[in-house]
């Protein structure tokens, strides 16, 4: 589906499933949901509509669409290349190993990629943290795919992997200008399925000089920004929201990506100032060298996180996988088996409904959509999904909510709708045929580019 040719809305009822809405006066209950005009009219029981085509959701559960609050999109041709790796070999190996020879067609198949593997697995936005910015072409490429997917995405536009090296820890390098083209001539529109967010290095990953320039650039431009903090003993040597908070940079329109060893101290500074955060449980759980997922301290500290993949090329680019990993490290926790930061007494804990919510209305939060979409809310625009609870994997379903996070996982997700659009039904995914063909021949021209023999 392309920017200029929406499919058309429909009129759906959703009928009988089991609503998980997310929004606090409305709780959970068995009931329908109205669909007309691309958003949600009306959540109720008994509802009729005569124009209406009419979904049976018996036995199901619809709740909104999951939301990725960081995923290197550009990396979906590379899926599952290295569950082994540390975080070192993943730069090494992908940001400045490959990174360096996409061209833009590789860039909108990774995108595209990634994003049909999302909605195929009910996630329906997906924050793109784009650090493959080489050129404008590229930028654009990523921009075009996610229109052509139907997904709702957030662009984060962010720095190029050509010279990856000069470019983080204590670049001295400001963010590439052709951000501004993007906001003024490209993704202007706030209220548009595709938006733009600023990817920013921040004083971890640039020098504090360039780290305030750059966040001005942003706020001028009026961005919300996100920053990847507190990598493994980097981060905790620079904490740098500890030194945006000195500097009076630390403020709600910013998204805190991983926090793994950022101290106690500054996640408070981070509730305190309104910010949000983004753990991506199951790839700091699989790659050594960035810590531990901090979602218990960030619970302690008084922040609600949200949820995200990080890169296909470690993990699975689920959100049932990430909810299952972040709960087995909370365990591990209670078992005294987790990391030093983490050996703490009284830290509090989350159960699989906070997990759903972490994964939907605190994604959107992150994102700052939250007006529009993560929840079943009358008015917001129609981002839900349906799981097949009567699947045998998922049978008897006594508790809902651990149960999908326990057992769901692709296969459940029945119905994907995105702003009224119907993308997934009856278990199938509308469109992406070829995708296969172009992505595996994407992966061979970069490997063959780069010099390197594709794995056996």
């Amino acid at each position: 589906m392309s920017r200029n040719h929406q499919q058309k809305k429909e009129r759906i009822l959703v009928r009988g499933a089991y609503l998980m809405t997310q929004d606090i006066e409305l709780g959970n209950f068995v009931g329908d949901v109205l669909i007309a005009g691309g958003r949600i009219v009306a959540v109720g029981q008994d509802l009729t509509d005569d124009r209406a085509r009419i979904v049976d959701g018996t036995g199901n559960a619809v709740l909104p669409g999951f939301i990725d609050t960081h995923r290197h999109n550009w990396q979906g041709a590379l899926r599952n290349l290295g569950p082994a790796w540390t975080y070192q070999e993943y730069r090494s190996r992908v940001q400045i190993g490959l990174g360096q020879y996409f061209d833009p067609q590789d860039v909108h198949i990774g995108n595209l990629a990634a994003d049909l593997m999302s909605l195929d697995s009910g996630v329906t936005t997906v924050r793109d943290e784009s650090h493959i910015s080489n050129s404008p072409e590229h930028s654009d490429a990523a921009i075009a795919a996610h229109w052509e997917s139907g997904i709702r995405a957030v662009f984060d536009h962010g720095w190029p992997s050509t010279e990856a090296e000069q470019w983080q820890f204590g670049s001295a390098r400001t963010h590439p200008d052709d951000i501004r083209r993007i906001r003024n001539e490209v993704l202007a529109d706030d209220s548009a399925r595709v938006t733009l967010n600023a990817m920013l290095r921040g004083p971890e990953l640039s020098t504090p000089e360039v780290s305030e320039q750059d966040i001005r650039l942003a706020r001028e431009l009026g961005l919300r920004i996100s920053m990847h903090v507190g990598l493994g003993d980097w981060g905790a040597e620079q904490q740098a929201i500890r030194q945006l908070d000195k500097t009076g940079l630390l403020a709600s329109d910013m998204t805190f990506i991983h926090c793994c060893t950022s101290t106690d101290e500054e996640l408070k500074m981070l509730a305190a100032h309104g910010a949000t955060a983004s753990v991506a449980g199951a790839l700091e759980v699989f790659m050594p060298g960035l810590g531990q997922p901090a979602t218990n301290r960030l619970l302690a500290a008084g922040v609600r996180p949200s949820l995200s993949v990080d890169t296909e090329t470690i993990v699975s680019g689920d959100m049932f996988g990430v909810m299952r990993t972040t709960l087995a490290y909370q365990q591990l926790i209670l078992a005294g088996a987790a990391g030093s930061m983490d050996r703490v007494p009284d830290l509090p804990t989350f159960d699989a409904a906070d997990l759903i919510s972490f994964a939907t209305i605190e994604g959107a939060r992150a994102a700052g959509i939250d007006d529009r979409t993560g929840s079943l809310t009358p008015g917001k625009e129609a981002d839900l999904i349906m799981i097949r609870l009567d699947h045998h994997n998922l049978l008897p379903a006594t508790d809902v909510a651990a149960t999908i996070v326990a057992g769901g996982h692709a296969g459940n997700v029945d119905l994907v709708v995105v702003a009224g659009d119907v993308l997934k039904e009856n278990g199938v995914l509308n469109g992406g045929d070829t995708v296969f063909e172009e992505a595996a021949a994407s992966r061979d021209r970069m490997f063959h580019a780069a010099g390197l023999p594709l794995p056996a």
